[in-house]
């Protein structure tokens, strides 16, 4: 019997990461899950340790290996999460055990600094970063050349997380155009680096690394990484994407128009666009997508599914893990819209480029004697919707958002969740099969197309024929425009009082 030609994805994300295996018609045969830690040294500063998604990887292909020995493996793709700066020097090795990851804002200073000899305003509309600049890589990098100069001198190179990943599989330094344009110096329209930015930061320019297609072959399992993870020598590897691009394409969007929201530990609304639509004042942050030509606008909240279990294990302790939300959405289902008066503000990692100030903290408000955990539970799922609602605004008022969304992701699961999304926007949303798996799927349908097994990405599109639609009830709508004003105003209070908070320190 002839075997089946597959490919394999990893997903590392901000909690783990997980490896998928898929057959050439995208129909997913396997996948297996294994976390890691993320480290806290100090306020601002939160790292990963990049061996440990190494650990991680070979942990969950253990659990998997049937599904590969029993098949011909064609091709990898990597997604993983955005905004890294991992130094290595020349021959690929690791120079700082842990690292910053996306949501690490040590780099504030190094950003004010580099924004005192340029435009703001400008940068963000060459590169499309509308997160707090300190986010994005050039600034970690300053950071590093400040603080950590012996580091900084010797990296040749600073990569993203998933080409750290393709670095160990191939001994290949790369990354691709979806990474690249969150580094803090490409140019999303010339899709290169921008020069300029690297002489006006001080960092040379050569620290960035080289970019490929998403789907383009950098390089082959070498016999380290065969030994290590169990696959075998010469398996070609793409390039692969930073996760929301992946997601993206994974979510059957790589056309003009396309659009899904992400629901995970954080949460995004993405638009399929061929220009690159930036707006400042709207914190609408742009990536290049990883499927050529196309780019990828978003609006987005720090703390989604993180918010939900926080709130879980902070009220509701006594849930078992594996059905706390479950449980917590039949007990919000038991109150009223609204949840009596008591408003979540679910901004617990601070506020995106789309709040009022990155200063922006979570809140209940609006607690009373007579308030139970019905409430509670009810506030925390209606409080992380509308503030997805929330960010979303210039997407709706622009209506580029279609007649329904699609929902991905871990949070898409809960049938109470999705029905209270359709509310709050007032859209229909819609979930197939597809869900915690998209960026996974994006990442096998990059190395698809890299490997010559498609020839497009169309075959995506038929997943995605058959799905579940959820309809607003108009009349709970709304009452949730009649409280969404209130909503606001407590989170542009929140905002006001962390910029006070901030100044007094």
């Amino acid at each position: 019997m002839e075997k089946r030609k597959v490919l394999l994805a990893f997903d590392l994300g901000t909690s783990g990461v997980k490896c998928s295996v898929f057959d050439q018609d995208a129909c997913h045969l396997a996948s297996a899950y294994e976390e890691y830690e993320t480290y806290f040294p100090c306020e601002g500063y939160l790292e990963q340790k990049p061996l440990d998604w190494i650990a991680a990887i070979g942990r969950a292909l253990k659990k998997i290996k049937g599904n590969l020995n029993e098949n011909q493996l064609c091709g990898i793709g990597v997604s993983g999460h955005s905004l890294g700066v991992i130094p290595v020097d020349e021959k690929g090795n690791l120079l700082a055990l842990s690292v910053p990851i996306w949501s690490d804002t040590r780099a504030v200073l190094e950003a004010e600094s580099f924004f005192e000899k340029t435009d703001r305003s400008l940068w963000y509309k060459k590169t499309g970063n509308g997160f707090p600049p300190h986010l994005y890589g050039l600034f970690k990098v300053m950071w590093y050349q400040k603080n950590l100069p012996e580091i900084y001198e010797k990296a040749f190179s600073f990569i993203g997380s998933k080409d750290f990943i393709n670095l160990y599989l191939t001994g290949k330094i790369a990354t691709d155009h979806s990474y690249a344009s969150g580094s803090g110096l490409y140019d999303l329209k010339k899709r290169e680096y921008i020069p300029e930015y690297a002489s006006l930061a001080g960092v040379e320019i050569q620290k960035f690394p080289e970019i490929y297609p998403s789907h383009g072959i950098i390089g082959y399992v070498n016999e380290k990484a065969s030994a290590e993870f169990g696959i075998p020598v010469g398996v070609p590897v793409v390039a692969g994407g930073v996760d929301n691009a992946c997601m993206t394409l994974g979510a059957g969007c790589f056309e003009e128009g396309d659009s899904y929201a992400s629901l995970g530990s954080s949460a995004w609304v993405t638009l399929c666009s061929k220009d690159t639509f930036t707006d400042q004042k709207s914190g609408i942050y742009t990536f290049a997508h990883c499927v050529e030509g196309m780019y990828i606008p978003s609006v987005g909240i720090f703390s989604s599914g993180s918010a939900l279990d926080w709130v879980s294990k902070k009220f509701f302790s006594s849930f078992s893990s594996d059905d706390r939300f479950e449980k917590m959405a039949k007990m919000a289902k038991q109150t009223k819209i609204g949840a009596e008066g008591l408003y979540f503000i679910p901004c617990l990692a601070g506020g995106s480029g789309a709040d009022p100030s990155p200063n922006t903290k979570g809140i209940f408000y609006g607690f009373t004697l007579a308030h139970k955990k019905e409430e509670v539970a009810r506030a925390a799922f209606e409080g992380i919707a509308m503030h997805l609602f929330a960010v979303s605004e210039p997407f709706l008022k622009d209506k580029r958002l279609k007649d329904s969304l699609l929902l991905v992701g871990g949070g898409a699961k809960g049938e109470f969740a999705r029905q209270v999304y359709a509310d709050v926007f007032g859209l229909p949303m819609r979930v197939s099969s597809v869900q915690q798996a998209a960026a996974s799927l994006g990442a096998a349908a990059l190395a698809a197309v890299g490997c010559s097994l498609w020839d497009s990405y169309l075959p995506l599109k038929k997943l995605f024929a058959n799905k579940k639609e959820y309809t607003p009830c108009k009349e709970n709508h709304k009452i949730y425009e009649s409280i969404f004003p209130i909503w606001k105003k407590i989170r542009k209070i929140s905002a006001e009082v962390g910029d006070a908070m901030k100044e007094k320190r």
